[in-house]
């Protein structure tokens, strides 16, 4: 995934909901990703609070919360798996609708094609077609 410029991310963050907004920056935010690397032993604190981030923002579908951890931080399956379970009970689960809601809309962009790729009506011929036969 590319990196957006921070213009752009302020621009995101400026269109959710006020629940995921008070949960990006909230201090019970901060302290459960603090508390759960701790509990699990994974260093990389500031690197969990930005996969959280994405989540929260729409960037990264929850989903992918446990291969995102893997990857990026290196971490075992085993420990991802028990680190997703515990930032989706104090993070994510609080805000389960909102987040539902917004991937949704999401999905739903992604979905309807933009006015130059619609199917556009196909016009009836105006005269009629001397090459059918009639019934």
């Amino acid at each position: 995934m590319e990196e957006l410029s921070r213009d752009e991310l302020w621009a995101i963050y400026n269109t959710l909901p006020p629940t995921l907004k008070d949960a990006l920056f909230s201090e019970d935010t901060a302290d459960a990703i603090f508390n759960i690397c701790k509990l699990y032993e994974i260093d990389k604190d500031s690197e969990v609070a930005k996969i959280i981030g994405k989540i929260l923002m729409g960037l990264l579908p929850p989903e992918f919360l446990k291969d995102t951890l893997q990857e990026e931080l290196g971490i075992k399956e085993d420990i991802a798996t028990k680190t997703t379970m515990e930032l989706e009970h104090f993070i994510l689960n609080p805000v389960k609708k909102e987040l539902d809601a917004l991937y949704q809309e999401i999905e739903g962009r992604k979905e309807s094609p933009s006015e130059d790729t619609k199917e556009r009506p196909t016009e009836e011929p105006k005269k009629e077609d001397t090459y059918r036969e009639p019934l």
